[in-house]
């Protein structure tokens, strides 16, 4: 059974730099590090107020390296009934079942309805700890993900997966938001009905006490917002801003109610 919405996993051009900006600038603390022998692949887990992400590192990357955001994983207490079931729904394999690179747990890696990589861990290691206070972060606040498929999507993370609905926004350009929780953690399934091109984890979001607190802090050790924010939210109450990490992902800062409470 899946019971955690465990973590984004991130590629990396250069650890050090990484770690500076996670640790840094956005107050994670490292909860897990490990070597995958076989690719000298380091593994770093770190941790947002409550939410995961995963660095991943070779030192020598081979040229087709996808650097940003690669996969999005899942725990599970049963991997292969919930890689057996998620086949029978539908999806296509691409990893099967098997020990983890770095020899904690096990893994396995298929492809959501929209072509997304997704992780199945299955470990009796536990790295998350209790969600800590930082003073700009106050919680971790989404990880999105764009939903072409949009009925196969939420029927696959809601059914499949048992995330549970907590609130859909249609904004005036067309973009619908639906966002589904696994307790503390949320996703943000993105859809249009004509798609733009783009990465299909196009960011993750975490939410601020203070949006114009933040941005001053990140740019004083040289974190610049994107061009155009801070701005309103296009629906609801509330701001953001666009900060990117030393490979360009996006980090969306926002400054705007819990969204477990609008459930």
């Amino acid at each position: 059974m899946i019971h955690e919405l465990n973590h984004f996993g991130i590629v990396v051009r250069d650890l050090t730099a990484s770690l500076d900006f996670y640790r840094g600038v956005l107050g994670a603390r490292i909860v897990f590090e490990g070597v995958i022998p076989a690719t000298g692949t380091s593994v770093v887990y770190l941790q947002l107020h409550g939410g995961m992400i995963e660095l991943l590192y070779r030192p020598d990357p081979p040229e087709e390296e996808t650097f940003g955001i690669t996969h999005l994983a899942f725990s599970t207490d049963d991997l292969d009934r919930d890689f057996a079931s998620l086949l029978d729904f539908g999806c296509a394999p691409l990893v099967e079942p098997r020990v983890a690179g770095t020899g904690v747990g096990r893994l396995a890696f298929l492809s959501d309805p929209n072509g997304a990589r997704v992780e199945l861990l299955e470990r009796d290691l536990h790295m998350r700890v209790e969600p800590f206070e930082h003073p700009l972060v106050a919680a971790f606040d989404h990880y999105a993900l764009v939903a072409n498929d949009f009925a196969t999507a939420k029927r696959f993370y809601r059914e499949l997966l048992g995330l549970s609905d907590v609130t859909e926004i249609v904004r005036d350009d067309g973009l619908t938001l639906t966002y589904l929780a696994c307790d503390y953690d949320v996703l943000e399934l993105q859809h249009r009905a004509t798609p733009i091109p783009g990465p299909i984890f196009p960011h993750f979001g975490l939410r601020v006490h203070d949006l114009d607190d933040a941005l001053a802090a990140f740019a004083a050790v040289g974190v610049t917002p994107e061009r155009g924010t801070p701005r309103a939210l296009d629906v609801g109450e509330g701001r953001f801003g666009i900060v990117r990490d030393p490979d360009g992902v996006e980090v969306e800062l926002l400054e705007r109610p819990d969204l477990h409470d609008l459930r």
